[in-house]
């Protein structure tokens, strides 16, 4: 396992690949805000550490929006997964006008496979918002 080393220090050793000597400068990338290279020199330009307190704060509401939005999600599932499947007799008396088909038979064949991928893009869409709004989102 390669340590961690904080920005500034020098990392002199053995490499873990190929055992050969490495030197230079490591910083972690959560930190990294941009890097730029100058007279053929790598240079960081470090953000600040986030106060630690805050930081714990927002994780914390991070994760209740996540974890709502997931129950949510799950809750639709459970409904076009099983609940529209037990009432396929009922359903079947309505049709749908276009495709002449039973409203049950067209739910359990493809209607709540739709629904499914229709879902999967939206939680990604609200998840992302979710992680922007938070500061935790991936650069584009």
């Amino acid at each position: 396992m390669l340590p961690f080393i904080v920005p500034g220090w020098r990392k002199t050793g053995w490499n873990a690949v190929g055992g050969r000597r490495a030197s230079g400068i490591f910083a972690f990338p959560s930190i990294i805000q941009s890097v730029a290279v100058a007279d053929g020199v790598l240079k960081e330009e470090l953000q600040p550490m986030p106060d630690s307190k805050d930081l714990k704060q927002r994780e914390e509401a991070h994760w209740a929006k996540t974890s709502r939005l997931m129950f949510t999600h799950l809750g639709v599932w459970f409904f076009f997964g099983f609940i529209i499947h037990m009432f396929v007799v009922p359903l079947n008396k309505i049709t749908i006008p276009i495709l002449n088909f039973p409203l049950g038979f067209y739910m359990a064949a493809q209607g709540s496979l739709i629904v499914f991928v229709v879902m999967l893009f939206m939680f990604a869409k609200q998840q992302d918002k979710i992680d922007r709004e938070f500061g935790f989102a991936e650069e584009d």
